[in-house]
């Protein structure tokens, strides 16, 4: 389950997205097959030719086509695991409750700053961070942490496919 990673005598360090303010759900979430994800890495519905699979894959930059916020992966997929070429296979997703649930983030490129709260910016190309320095639709920054960490809401307008 997402987490925040504690070594022997050091600060909290929180590494992907995870949930911050208890507005969140445990849900079973149908997941693309072979591919693996790490735990905290927000996820979002695959489309193909702007068709929606039925799956739930990376989240892409930000919510286009379609490809909106779904929530954050709880379990990681490994290519060790026995079901990771199963296609339509389960895993736990946290879901928000509502579009001002929050969440922790990483900054994954950019320089953050307390200047930055309330800026919208895109979701990172890995998926489990913020490009704090690109305007976009992926996430709402919402919290100042360090020059490394916040917290942001996915409370953005959200898309339909064609």
């Amino acid at each position: 389950m997402s987490r925040a990673v504690v070594g022997l005598n050091q600060p909290n360090e929180t590494r992907n997205f995870l949930p911050f303010d208890g507005e969140w759900v445990l849900r079973d979430f149908p997941i693309l097959e072979s591919l693996a994800i790490e735990d905290g890495t927000a996820i979002s519905a695959q489309i193909v030719t702007n068709n929606v699979t039925g799956k739930q894959t990376k989240m892409g930059v930000e919510n286009a086509n379609g490809s909106d916020f779904a929530g954050i992966l709880a379990e990681a997929i490994r290519t060790t695991d026995e079901d990771f070429a199963t296609a339509f296979k389960t895993k736990k997703v946290w879901v928000r409750k509502s579009v001002d649930s929050r969440a922790y983030f990483t900054v994954g490129t950019g320089t953050f700053t307390k200047a930055d709260v309330f800026r919208t910016v895109e979701i990172h190309t890995d998926s489990k961070s913020l490009a704090v320095d690109t305007i976009g639709k992926g996430a709402r920054i919402v919290e100042f942490r360090s020059a490394t960490t916040g917290v942001c809401a996915f409370n953005l307008p959200e898309t339909e496919t064609a």
